[in-house]
C-alpha cells in the first residue's frame, strides 16, 4: 500500500467523521424545521415539508453510510467504496434539490405568507368548534404565529377591526377586539378593544415581516447548511475512489 493511499485513508477517515457529524446536524435541523413548520404549516401551505423531510431522511442516511464508508477504507474493500461513493453521489444530487428548494421558498417567502395571512384572518375562528372548545387548525396557527412573533394581524393589530373587514369571520362577534394571542402577556379577555393599533398591552406591529424573516431563517439556514456539506461529501467520495483504484 502506497503512502499516497495510506494519506487519502487517513483523510477519508476525516472527511467520514466530519460527514457522519453534519449528517446527524442535518438530521436535527430538518427535526426542528419540521416541528417548528407544523405549527404555522396551515398558513404557508406545508411549504416547509419537504425540505425538512428531505434534510431528515438524507442526514441519517448520510449517518449510516458513514460507517460504511470507513470500513470499506479500512479493509480496502472495493466493493464497499464504490457503493459508498455511489449512495453518496445520490445524496449530494438530493442535497443540491433541497439547498434549491429552500432557496426558492424562501424568495417566495412573502408572497406566500401574506397570502396565508390574509386566508387566515378570513377563516379564524371559522371552523372552531364552540362546544367542544376545540379549535381550527387556521385559529391555532394564527394563534401560535402571533404568540411566537410577538405580533398582531397581518400588517398592524387594526386588521382585526370590523373597519378593516380582514378577519371577516372574526368581526361578526368582535368590533375592536384582537386574539388574545395578540397581547404582550396573554391573558383570557385581554384582546377586548385591542384593535386599535395604538393600545400598550398589544403587540401591534403586525406579523408579516417577522413571519417573512421567520421562514427565510429556517429556511437559508436548511439550504446553506445542505450546501455546505456537499463539500466534504464530494472530498469523500474522491477519497473513495482513489482508495479503490489503488486497492
Amino acid at each position: 500500500m502506497g503512502f499516497g493511499t495510506n494519506i487519502m485513508k487517513t483523510l477519508m477517515f476525516v472527511f467520514n467523521a466530519i460527514v457522519w457529524i453534519l449528517g446527524l446536524v442535518l438530521f436535527v435541523i430538518g427535526i426542528v424545521v419540521l416541528a417548528e413548520g407544523k405549527n404555522w404549516n396551515d398558513i404557508i401551505d406545508g411549504k416547509t415539508v419537504p425540505v425538512s423531510a428531505m434534510l431528515i431522511v438524507v442526514g441519517l442516511v448520510i449517518a449510516v453510510v458513514g460507517f460504511l464508508g470507513c470500513f470499506g477504507a479500512m479493509k480496502q474493500n472495493g466493493t464497499m467504496l464504490l457503493i459508498y461513493a455511489i449512495i453518496l453521489g445520490f445524496i449530494i444530487i438530493i442535497q443540491l434539490i433541497a439547498g434549491i428548494l429552500a432557496f426558492i421558498y424562501s424568495d417566495e417567502a412573502e408572497e406566500f405568507v401574506q397570502d396565508g395571512l390574509t386566508i387566515g384572518l378570513r377563516d379564524y375562528g371559522k371552523d372552531d368548534n364552540a362546544v367542544s372548545g376545540d379549535e381550527s387548525l387556521t385559529t391555532k396557527a394564527i394563534d401560535w404565529l402571533q404568540a411566537k412573533l410577538d405580533c398582531c394581524g397581518i400588517l398592524t393589530s387594526k386588521d382585526w377591526s370590523q373597519t378593516s373587514n380582514k378577519a371577516t369571520y372574526w368581526i361578526k362577534t368582535h368590533v375592536m377586539d384582537t386574539p388574545d394571542s395578540c397581547c404582550m402577556t396573554e391573558t383570557s379577555g385581554c384582546g377586548v378593544n385591542g384593535a386599535t393599533g395604538i393600545s400598550t398591552s398589544i403587540n401591534n406591529e403586525g406579523c408579516l415581516d417577522k413571519g417573512v424573516d421567520f421562514f427565510k431563517d429556517y429556511a437559508i439556514a436548511s439550504g446553506v447548511c445542505g450546501i455546505v456539506f456537499l463539500i466534504f461529501e464530494i472530498l469523500a467520495v474522491c477519497a473513495a475512489l482513489y482508495i479503490r483504484q489503488q486497492s
